[in-house]
């Protein structure tokens, strides 16, 4: 298995998108604005939406020539516009090797690079440890928990808030960007 390559996505990622995102393992850590089940239809709005290159910015983790995931950051808006959210999610099958880090770390480094943003935040439900511990091998801190912030699957949740600084950035040994 390659390194992992972040880059656009593309009309021709929609069926590994709608294979990969319809799981129930990650829609369990991700907004409910995501659908559930993700089919293909689902795929190509969201990549035609992505395509425009407005923002937020939407990132496609690529392994060995397959769409098998995404990064996307939010700008904030008014006192909060040099903010950032980020949130992630990668296929299954890769969990535990790594690339959610790097793939992390490249589309961070890419992202302070092209826009003015100093702060980008990401939320994690608690219990989900694996996105803990990616968030700070990338080099964020954990800045709070928010108790029952967040009404997940039916019940309440506890949130996780994460933070980066630009000037306490550092990338790592980062992918490439195509």
């Amino acid at each position: 298995m390659n390194r992992p390559i972040l880059r656009r996505w593309q009309a021709a990622d929609c069926e590994a998108l709608a294979r990969h995102l319809n799981n129930r393992h990650i829609w369990d850590n991700c907004r409910d604005a995501l659908p559930h089940p993700y089919t293909r239809r689902d795929a190509e709005r969201f990549i035609r939406s992505a395509a425009t290159g407005a923002q937020p910015m939407h990132y496609c983790i690529d392994v060995d020539g397959e769409a098998v995931g995404g990064i996307t950051f939010t700008p904030g808006s008014d006192v909060e516009r040099f903010n950032a959210e980020t949130g992630y999610w990668l296929a299954e099958h890769l969990w535990g090797r790594g690339i959610m880090t790097q793939a992390l770390q490249a589309a961070v480094a890419d992202y302070f690079r092209r826009t003015d943003t100093v702060r980008i935040e990401a939320n994690v439900y608690a219990g989900n440890r694996a996105s803990m511990r990616v968030l700070e091998k990338a080099g964020f801190r954990r800045c709070g928990i928010r108790c029952k912030a967040c009404f997940k699957n039916g019940r309440f949740v506890d949130c996780h808030c994460y933070e980066l600084l630009r000037e306490e950035f550092t990338p790592d040994n980062t992918p490439t960007i195509g």
